[in-house]
């Protein structure tokens, strides 16, 4: 699984989860092998993920 570094916040606030006071919302994107997102799962505050079997769900929508 590939991450990234985005140390200016140009990724941030091209994927639009820059936030006023605390700098970034928690969000959790699966993208395209060409790197275009294909779901993302965004939340203001909080550490919540979705739930493996909603992942799980989205990567096998990506094959089908």
């Amino acid at each position: 699984m590939s991450l990234l570094s985005d140390q200016g916040g140009a990724m941030a606030k091209s994927f639009g989860i820059t936030a006023p006071l605390s700098g970034l919302r928690r969000a959790v994107f699966i993208l395209t092998a060409t790197g275009r997102p294909h779901w993302k799962h965004v939340t203001a505050v909080g550490a919540t993920c979705p739930p493996a079997a909603t992942l799980t769900a989205q990567l096998a929508r990506m094959t089908a």
